[in-house]
């Protein structure tokens, strides 16, 4: 089922005539370059982005949303009728580029959340040696030379004047409380112990409240700066910075980053801590090596040649350690990133094994049991441009902002044989520590906004 949502007007279910777009976009000068706000992710209405560069959206031209187990070919099939086969004329310095889109797609089919893919006004494209600024626009409409575009594009960034304040979030509330989510953990044990499964993969929620506020940009901007070997992302209300990249796709070559074994880094404090505990252990290894069979199992019937990791890694984050295998893999044919996002979403990683009595698993002991309904969390994020080119993550290491005053973060952790259900809980905390340290609130005070950074985190 398809859902059109406008950007003016209108109700979601509403059917609305289809709109078309197309793109230019010209590279920005070092004059230009010296006129951007830095850490420009803070402005952005969408991002996806590493090492401060990667896709940048700014306004939203149009946005539609999707459900159930067709999400991502009805994404696909509207993607395509929205974007226009051909670019008119261009003005000098102009030339003819691919629209690009974000989007967000659910965990689970079952889901009562939306999938959104929104189209930018604006997407400002950095990469090691240039960036470029694409304006997305509908054939019909005038279009100026890059000078004009470019007054219009820095005309339109929101302003975002802040200054520190003193008073932190709070939890006030869960879902999957600490409590249920370890009886979850002892009961997916149980259910391991039968044979049906090898893995599975719970995890729990915590609402958190400001009363003053929220602040994203200043927390997208956070998000950045702590974690900058993560793809920090942002489609509609939900942010983060994910460690793993689900799948990536340019030309015929696809690439991913599998990551699934997990130690904090306050309990693993030297190199022989880390290989006993991660690189050294049957359990995390066995937790793994499960995860990335499973990508390649389902990459493979795309895929005519396919490079796997021969051991994997121990990749370093702030707060935790992972075993990680990087992916590469050469495509059969121009197959659409949400071709391959759909077979592959949601990887064992997030789920686990086999999947689909991994998914029914994780439906009966978080939604059905708790009422957690995973929603965004886990699902795949990121941008797909109109040549079916683009990078998906994992939504992991992030949050949903419910409103201005709430927003709620998610974790989770591999469950096999021998899981302890307390160790499992202590790995949700390392993992929800990036996003609540990013968190910053605002404070009205004397007319001002004030970034609040928490103590807690």
């Amino acid at each position: 089922m398809g859902l059109w949502q406008p950007r003016v007007g209108g109700k979601p279910g509403t059917l609305l005539p289809i709109m078309s777009f197309t793109a230019a976009a010209f590279q920005l000068s070092d004059a230009q370059l010296e006129q951007l706000p830095t850490q420009i992710i803070g402005q952005a209405s969408s991002a996806f982005s590493r090492h401060h560069r990667g896709k940048f959206g700014f306004g939203e031209r149009y946005r539609f949303c999707t459900r159930g187990p067709q999400r991502f070919a009805t994404a696909r099939n509207q993607w395509e009728e929205l974007t226009a086969p051909e670019a008119p004329v261009l003005p000098n310095g102009l030339r003819a580029s691919a629209p690009i889109a974000f989007a967000a797609f659910t965990f689970d089919a079952r889901s009562d959340a939306d999938s959104v893919v929104t189209v930018p006004k604006f997407v400002l494209d950095v990469d090691e040696t240039s960036s470029w600024l694409h304006y997305i626009y509908d054939p019909a409409e005038p279009i100026g030379n890059p000078d004009a575009i470019f007054a219009v594009f820095l005309s339109e960034l929101p302003t975002d004047a802040a200054s520190v304040g003193e008073e932190p979030f709070t939890p006030i509330a869960a879902q999957m409380t600490e409590a249920a989510f370890q009886d979850s953990v002892r009961t997916a044990v149980k259910m391991l112990t039968t044979g049906a499964l090898d893995k599975v993969v719970l995890a729990r929620d915590e609402l958190l409240h400001s009363a003053a506020g929220f602040h994203i940009p200043a927390t997208m901007r956070s998000l950045a700066e702590h974690n900058p070997t993560a793809w920090t992302y942002k489609v509609a209300n939900l942010i983060g910075s994910t460690p793993e990249l689900l799948i990536a796709r340019k030309n015929d070559a696809a690439k991913a980053r599998v990551l699934a074994g997990t130690v904090d880094r306050t309990v693993a404090t030297n190199d022989q801590l880390i290989a006993e505990q991660l690189s050294d252990s049957p359990k995390q290894i066995f937790e793994h090596q499960a995860a990335v069979d499973s990508l390649v199992e389902k990459l493979s019937p795309f895929a005519t040649d396919m490079q796997v990791s021969k051991t994997p890694f121990v990749l370093a984050l702030p707060n935790v350690y992972h075993l990680a295998t990087d992916v590469s893999a050469r495509l059969t044919a121009s197959t659409s990133i949400l071709d391959l996002v759909a077979e592959i979403n949601p990887t064992a990683a997030v789920g686990g094994t086999p999947r689909d009595l991994a998914l029914d698993a994780i439906w009966q002991l978080e939604a059905q049991a708790h009422g957690m309904d995973r929603g965004l969390y886990a699902g795949a994020v990121g941008w797909l441009d109109a040549n079916g080119h683009g990078e998906f993550g994992i939504a992991l290491r992030g949050s949903v902002i419910e409103d201005d005053h709430h927003v709620r973060v998610y974790a989770g952790g591999g469950i096999v044989e021998g899981s302890d259900p307390a160790e499992e809980l202590a790995e949700t905390h390392a993992k929800m520590r990036p996003m609540k340290h990013a968190l910053r609130v605002r404070k009205m005070a004397s007319g001002q906004d004030s970034v609040i950074i928490p103590e807690q985190a």
